[in-house]
This record gives structure tokens, C-alpha cells and sequence, in this order.
């Protein structure tokens, strides 16, 4: 898809990047040294990293490392030109830098000790985050059980006025932002739940994601949270309340096949 930049200035989905890196302003795809300086200017943090975006085109060298060898040992972000997925993962490390240093340090010592080419758990959970990760900050236990069990007519539609003020989400996969460009029923995320106190609310939207890019490193380091994909629990992104149009009405809801209900356990007692 071209450059366009309308559905940064509506409500919804994209609303937070455009209110912290003010993307409407852009009249074409920035270039990955342009991306560097905007990140940069508004995260200090990434600013403090000495990472930067560089231009992956045909030529690009890899000298026999992966992409995410290319950044823990260069600090080098490997960037396609003119690709939305690519700016998007830009804007993710702007808005959380230092949990995107610490996954790409994971990967690094996971491919150090067992090679490229085995996968290990922690380093699919690990992508799977990357790519399709949405940050879930609630403050009450009764949102987090009704989204882990499913509940969605519950949480969605009866107790919707809770969402943005009680539990909000914040995308963490750039690949969810570039999969909304053109959204579909089926579009799901991962959800990662980071429980906030009520004076998290009051805080400005910078310091929102600062608060949480701190969480995440802190239970991801400490509590190896992503050693395995347990942590993350499906969440049908299009139901998110005002981030689909055509959420605003409850049968939307109804539909069991998007809105799967929990699976009942075949363990044996």
C-alpha cells in the first residue's frame, strides 16, 4: 500500500502514534536515516541505545548473521524503504526501545548457544510477541479473567465503558499495525497482561508506554515471562471497543467464529 496517513488522524487503532510521533505531518514514507532521527527526537531512551535504521536493500550485507544478530552486534536495524512493516517495527521501538533491546538480546544468546537454525520456545514466543503482541494494562483481576476465559460479550460489549479507563491496550507487534491497515475478521493478537495501579490513568500517553516499557523489561528479565508462550492469550484484535466500526453494535459479538469461546481442558483430573 502507498503513503496515506488519514487513519492516523481518527480515532482508534493508530491514534497513539500519531499523538506521539505526529505522523500526519509526513507527505511520503520516512527513510530508514529519517526514522532514526524521529525516533530519536522522541524517545531518549532509544536515543541512549545508539541504535539506528539502515536502509536493507538488495544489496544489503548480511556477512552470514541474521537480523537480529546485525542489531545486537552492529546496533544496526536492518529497514526496508517504502514498507509498512518495516515503520511500523521502527515506531515500536520508539515507543517501547528498551523491551525491543532486551528481545533482541534474547534472540542473540539463544542463536549463541543453539545455532540460527534451532528454534528455541523462548525465541518463538519471543517473535510471536514481537510480531503480534498487544500490551493489555488492567487494573481489576475481574478484566483480565474475562478476556483470559473468553468472555468477550462480557468484557466487549456489557462492560465496554471500562475500556481506556480501567484496561487499555497498546499495540507491542508491529506486524498488528500493519495487518490493520486493511483489517479482517480473524485478525487476532496476543495479549500480554500488566496489572497498573489507578494513578497509572492520570498519566500522560509518553509516560503510559515509558511505565510499561519498564514493566515489561522488569517481568520479562525477572520472571522470564517469555521463556514459552503461556503468557499470552488470544485476543480478537477488531473487538477492542471503537477500534472497529462495526463493533458498536452487540451481534457483532455473537459471532462464535471470530469470538471463540474457551476451550474446555482434555487433561484428565
Amino acid at each position: 500500500m502507498s503513503w496515506h496517513t488519514d487513519m492516523f488522524m481518527r480515532d482508534g487503532i493508530f491514534s497513539d502514534l500519531d499523538a506521539i510521533f505526529n505522523i500526519h505531518k509526513y507527505t511520503s514514507f520516512p527513510t530508514p536515516h529519517n526514522l532514526t532521527n524521529i525516533v530519536r527526537e522522541q524517545n531518549t531512551h532509544f536515543r541512549s541505545l545508539n541504535c539506528q535504521f539502515i536502509n536493507q536493500n538488495e544489496n544489503f550485507d548480511w556477512e552470514g548473521q541474521y537480523y537480529e544478530e546485525i542489531i545486537y552486534t552492529k546496533s544496526l536495524i536492518p529497514t526496508r524503504e517504502e514498507n509498512w512493516h518495516d515503520f511500523f517495527n521502527a515506531m515500536i521501538w520508539g515507543l517501547f526501545p528498551n523491551t525491543k533491546k532486551l528481545l533482541n538480546k534474547l534472540h542473540a544468546e539463544d542463536i549463541e548457544a543453539f545455532g540460527q537454525k534451532q528454534r528455541t520456545k523462548q525465541r518463538d514466543a519471543i517473535t510471536l510477541f514481537d510480531e503480534c503482541g498487544i500490551v493489555l494494562a488492567y487494573e481489576s483481576e475481574q478484566d483480565k479473567i474475562a478476556l483470559q476465559q473468553h468472555l468477550w460479550l462480557d468484557s466487549f460489549w456489557r462492560h465496554r465503558d471500562r475500556w481506556f479507563n480501567q484496561i487499555r491496550p497498546f499495540i507491542f507487534g508491529h506486524a498488528l499495525y500493519e495487518m490493520s491497515l486493511s483489517p479482517f475478521i480473524g485478525l487476532t493478537a496476543k495479549a500480554y497482561f500488566i496489572k497498573v495501579s489507578d494513578k497509572f490513568w492520570n498519566f500522560s500517553l509518553d509516560k503510559k508506554y515509558q511505565i510499561l516499557d519498564a514493566l515489561l523489561v522488569k517481568q520479562i528479565s525477572e520472571q522470564q515471562s517469555l521463556q514459552d508462550n503461556s503468557n499470552l492469550s488470544p485476543l480478537p484484535l477488531l473487538g477492542v471497543p471503537d477500534w472497529y466500526p462495526d463493533n458498536n453494535q452487540q451481534h457483532f459479538y455473537e459471532n462464535t467464529d471470530y469470538f471463540r469461546p474457551k476451550r474446555k481442558s482434555t487433561k484428565a483430573a
